[in-house]
């Protein structure tokens, strides 16, 4: 049994025409910013990128805890009111496994 190409590309030769094409595009990089007097160094993101960019800094600027529903509910388990929806929490149990596999 012969295993070809299990990591990638294996041949020296390759890599080097892979260099060749980098340096290249350096060199070319190097040049328009030598030309334009800026720098040529950018950064381009995708829009999944911005998404979870955006999304990270929405989290970051909600509160952890919100304060009075704790607090409510913290007393309705005190006085013995508190009464869970199960039907609502087992759906989200469940919602939440096959998100899990799909």
């Amino acid at each position: 049994m012969v295993i070809k190409n299990v990591v990638g590309e294996m041949n020296p030769y390759a890599n080097k025409k892979v260099d060749s094409k980098r340096a290249a595009e350096q060199a070319k990089v190097q040049e328009n910013s030598n030309n334009s007097g800026q720098s040529a160094d950018r950064v381009v993101l995708s829009s999944e990128a911005r998404l979870r960019g955006a999304a990270l800094q929405t989290a970051n600027e909600t509160p952890d805890v919100r304060r009075e529903k704790v607090d409510r509910l913290k007393q309705q388990v005190k006085d013995g009111t508190y009464q869970p929806d199960v039907k609502k929490a087992a759906a989200n149990l469940i919602r939440d496994d096959l998100d899990l596999l799909l």
